[in-house]
Order: C-alpha cells, then structure tokens, then sequence
C-alpha cells in the first residue's frame, strides 16, 4: 500500500530532487552561461537532470539549493530528441511519469494542467502545459530531430533542451528560436558521433556564452564499484571512454583533437 510519505515523494520529485555534483554543476552554470552542454557516459543521471531542470523553470518551483538561471515568468520551452519514439520513453517519461500516472515525474502533479497529445504515435504528447507560480502558464512543446529541420523553424522561445546530439542543421536551427528571448539552452550527450561539428562548438571553439560539464560512471553514486567494473568491461574497448567518461569517440582508436585533460 503506497504511504502518505511515497505518495508525496512520487507527485513531487522536483521538490526532493538532490543532484550528483556534476549534476549540480551543470546546474548552477546556467546563471552565467547561455549555453550548457552536459557531456556525459550513459545512464549515468544526464537526461534526469535536465529534466529537474525543465521542470523547475516551467513551474517556477526550484529547489531550496538552486543557484542556476532562474525565470521570473511562465516560458515557452522545447525539449526535444532523435525521435518520436525515443522522445516518449525518455523525455516525456521522465516529465510526466508513466502513462495512466502522468504528475509521477519531474513535473508536480499539482502544477501539471495539460496533456495534448501528437498525432500519429500512440500516446506521445505534443504539447504540456505547467502552472507557473507567477499565475501564468508555462508550454514545453516536444520534438523530434527525425521531423527534420522544417519543424524547428518559426518560433521564439525561451528554453531549449536537445537531448543526444542532433546534426548541425537543426542544432542550429533550434538555437535560434532563443535568439530573441536570449534564453538559455543545454544539451545533454554521449558523444558517439565523435569529433563532429556540434561537439568541436563546445570542446574547441572558446566563447563566454558556453560551459560544458562532463560526467563520467564514476560520478553516478548509483553505481557500485562492481557495478562500474561490470559495465565498463561490457563493451568494446574503443567504446568505453565514449560510453564511461563521455570522451569522443574517434572511430576504433584513441584519436582526439583536443587535448582529454581538459575534459574533466
């Protein structure tokens, strides 16, 4: 039977969120920077926090330790990833929960108001609305990198979340619909495209608009030393920098055009 306790735990994970350090980090460097990049292994938390952090913008709830951009205001936000599909089993799930239990994510239930749902894949949502604490109504749109750039064009918004890498034309694309609000954006990866041109912005091209944190398996506490030793050793050896410490991968060997202290 679920306890007073849980259920307050489940309808409001934003207000018991405690992120990893790196987690935070990537956090707190939205107060002085336009562009985030959280470059991470897998399953190590990457998606999870941007999520809280979506969820914190759109309904102005943010967490008694949060030191990160703050909005004043409700926001026009998207968030999107490679494909519909994917879109619905990582980004919506982790916003609203599972379907039939929508408000048992990174969302409040109490600051959730609406669902609309896509057309064309079953029980993918296109639009939700939060209730902001200003009174107003946040919208965080969901995309997929898959409608091709065409569908990225036009409007203005506030937020952008781009969750794996997205090619060049509609990374850039996306970035623009901020142009206007000056609005933050992040991006949260494992870099298995390699040094491409998405990647080279942030790891070479020096600006004071950009931050990247990096996020290795050693840094998710829900890890056990053997745990990390299992996973490590499941994949190929030119994989497990890219897939265990968010290292670019260069094809089968160790190639990197910037220099891999200054990844950590």
């Amino acid at each position: 039977m679920e306890t007073e306790k849980t259920r307050r735990l489940t309808e409001n994970r934003l207000q018991y969120y405690r992120p990893y350090k790196r987690q935070k980090e990537f956090h707190d460097a939205g107060a002085l920077y336009r562009e985030r990049l959280l470059c991470a292994a897998n399953q190590v938390g990457k998606t999870f926090a941007a999520a809280m952090e979506l969820a914190a913008h759109a309904s102005g709830q943010y967490p008694s330790w949060w030191q990160g951009y703050r909005f004043d205001r409700a926001i026009r936000a998207w968030a999107a990833g490679e494909t519909a599909e994917v879109v619905r089993a990582t980004i919506q799930l982790l916003l609203l929960g599972e379907p039939g239990r929508h408000g048992t994510g990174c969302i409040p239930k109490s600051a959730l108001l609406e669902v609309v749902p896509a057309r064309g894949t079953a029980e993918l949502a296109d639009i939700i609305r939060v209730q902001h604490v200003s009174g107003d109504v946040s919208t965080i749109s969901l995309k997929a990198y898959s409608q091709g750039r065409e569908r990225f064009q036009g409007a203005t918004i506030d937020y952008l979340w781009l969750d794996e890498e997205p090619d060049a034309s509609i990374f850039s694309e996306s970035l623009t619909r901020t142009n206007i609000a000056r609005g933050p954006s992040v991006l949260t990866f494992t870099p298995l495209k390699g040094m491409s041109t998405v990647v080279k912005r942030y790891l070479l091209d020096k600006s004071p608009d950009r931050y990247v944190t990096t996020m290795t398996l050693d840094d998710a506490a829900h890890y056990s030393a053997e745990d990390r030793a299992r996973i490590t050793a499941q994949y190929p050896e030119h994989e497990r920098d890219t897939r265990t410490r968010g290292i670019p991968q260069m094809g089968s060997g160790r190639v990197f055009l910037v220099d891999e202290e200054k990844l950590f």
